[in-house]
């Protein structure tokens, strides 16, 4: 569990912490999203959630960096989809800085074998799991969100 006093504080607040994938394991897709992250403005137009799934909150981030989805999907079976951990969205992943964080066991629906039958061991890159704040922040993100789905209208995007 994650002991910070500060983000304990915050994490009232609406703010969550990521613990990042180890390097050993994922290297390429935690780098990306270090990139992302470095490069992104918390006033940025183009950044928010923006779509609510049962089984996924998923959010854009803009950013300076990291603009191209990544080169390969990653994946570990040592790191499995499983509830509160984040993971890119989209074909080929991490365009733009699409990414998710799964309410439940996603195994199933991102793990090998999800995406595509044409390649059984391609799964989306699971890069880091909520290790603060998911119980707090991520009920107020989803009842926040006006409707299931993808959100197209941004002024209804959560930040």
């Amino acid at each position: 569990q994650y002991q910070n006093d500060q983000f304990s504080q915050e994490e009232q607040g609406g703010h969550f912490v990521i613990e990042m994938a180890p390097l050993s394991l994922q290297p390429y897709s935690v780098y990306n999203f270090m990139e992302v992250a470095r490069g992104h403005h918390a006033d940025a137009g183009g950044s928010g959630f923006h779509r609510k799934a049962g089984h996924v909150l998923q959010a854009t981030m803009s950013s300076d960096f990291a603009k191209k989805p990544l080169a390969f999907q990653e994946y570990s079976k040592d790191y499995p989809h499983k509830k509160k951990t984040v993971g890119y969205c989209g074909r080929p992943s991490g365009g733009g800085g699409c990414w998710y964080i799964s309410t439940m066991d996603n195994t199933q629906n991102h793990g090998p074998g999800s995406q595509q039958q044409q390649n059984p061991y391609e799964a989306d890159a699971n890069f880091g799991k909520v290790i603060s704040g998911y119980e707090v922040v991520v009920p107020k993100i989803r009842q926040s969100m006006p409707k299931e789905g993808f959100l197209s209208d941004r002024s209804d995007w959560v930040l």
